[in-house]
């Protein structure tokens, strides 16, 4: 999907994030959630490029092991995923998983801004949908069996990419609210010790959908609500394998 150059509305300031805090808080899995890290609000330049309409899935995944002989995600069995989850995000893969990837696919991870942008677009939404969250439009711990139930049967799986049809960006990027959280190529910290990873997943409250929403995850870490997307710069497009 492409998102075109120039500036957008980046990071959250200090009344939205007080308004949170007070609701969030003190709730589970916002325990050291650190709501200055997304300070300021500010506007943000980037290039053109294209982004996945959807994470990476399986299927994707799998044709990159097969070619390149890479190890398997550590749930996969005799060397495949899951049975009919050929269209489920791939989870377990660490950021230099998601990097090889990539660089297979002939792509890259998108930047922080990248992701952030091509989520929310240049009106400074908060949601890739707009400003007030509806819990029907993705798929998070709020939302209803129909929109997590997949995620729910099976943790290892999350829900089908695209299943959820209101959790789409203005660019046309499904699933950047909610499904499971991605990595980014970005630094969290100056010690470069965590990769930022941006969205919700199932399991999220929705605090954690918003666009600005960032963690810091050690690269090698990996887990069942994490996943990627790739990007790839204006110009390659017709170059790719994927």
């Amino acid at each position: 999907m492409y998102v075109p150059e120039g500036e957008f509305i980046m990071g959250s300031n200090d009344d939205e994030l007080h308004e949170i805090k007070k609701v969030y808080g003190k709730r589970g899995g916002f325990e050291g959630y650190l709501f200055e890290a997304e300070r300021p609000r500010r506007k943000i330049y980037t290039k053109s490029f294209f982004i996945d309409k959807y994470e990476v899935t399986n299927a994707q995944y799998k044709k990159f092991i097969d070619a390149a002989g890479y190890p398997t995600p550590r749930h996969w069995k005799n060397g495949t995923y899951p049975s009919g989850k050929a269209d489920y995000p791939v989870l377990f893969v660490s950021w230099y998983d998601a990097k090889e990837y990539a660089k297979w696919a002939r792509k890259r991870l998108p930047t922080e801004a990248e992701w952030e942008k091509a989520a929310r677009g240049t009106d400074g939404r908060v949601y890739p949908w707009g400003n007030h969250f509806d819990p029907a439009l993705t798929s998070t711990a709020e939302s209803s069996l129909e929109n997590m139930g997949d995620a729910l049967c099976n943790v290892n799986t999350g829900n089908r990419v695209g299943k959820v049809k209101g959790d789409v960006s203005l660019y046309g990027a499904y699933d950047m609210g909610g499904n499971v959280r991605e990595w980014t190529d970005s630094w969290y910290d100056e010690g470069k010790l965590k990769k930022v990873i941006k969205g919700g997943s199932w399991v999220d409250l929705s605090p954690k959908a918003r666009a600005a929403n960032r963690e810091g995850i050690d690269p090698q870490g990996v887990s069942h609500i994490i996943g990627f997307r790739c990007v790839s710069d204006y110009g390659m497009r017709d170059k790719l394998l994927l």
